[in-house]
């Protein structure tokens, strides 16, 4: 088996270590108790109804608080997904430094960060006023598998470009 420029070893050492560094960060979010990680995600759904909304101070309480919580959930939401899209993409180039452009590694990729997911959210039930959804292991599950189709359509574009030496518009 010939090593490509992806299979070399500072190349395997940084995806793996960047890789294990993203599930670390994310199993810190999640360790966070539910006032910390409230006022995280408050403080970025403050700005963003401040940002949308430029009359909301200006509006009845009761309409401030419904919009408020209706941006948190998308927030807390988004940043999931978007955690698990970067793992995903991240798992992929692991994998790929690791064994090489073998037909089933999309789907260990994908595998991986989705197990990593219900870990994440068994793990989350365990800490003071957490709890675990299925559906943020599914909404988690699909940031991987984003992050694997970016990574493999990034690939692809990288690999065009490079083979026979020529640039494919």
């Amino acid at each position: 088996m010939r090593n490509t420029g992806w299979q070399r070893t500072w190349v395997r050492a940084l995806t793996t270590v960047l890789t294990v560094g993203m599930m670390v960060l994310i199993f810190c979010f999640s360790m966070e108790p539910a006032e910390r990680s409230d006022r995280t995600s408050g403080q970025i759904s403050e700005a963003v109804v401040h940002a949308v909304y430029r009359d909301y101070d200006r509006m009845p309480v009761q309409e401030q608080h419904s919009i408020f919580n209706s941006v948190q959930h998308i927030v807390r939401k988004a940043a999931h997904f978007t955690e698990y899209t970067v793992l995903g993409l991240l798992l992929r180039l692991c994998l790929l430094s690791w064994f090489g452009r073998r037909k089933g590694i999309p789907f260990l990729a994908w595998g991986i960060g989705a197990l990593y997911a219900c870990t994440d959210e068994l793990h989350q039930m365990l800490i003071d006023g957490r709890s675990g959804q299925w559906t943020d292991v599914l909404l988690d599950s699909c940031g991987v598998l984003t992050g694997v189709l970016i990574a493999m359509a990034v690939l692809a574009l990288v690999r065009r470009k490079t083979e026979g030496g020529r640039t494919v518009p």
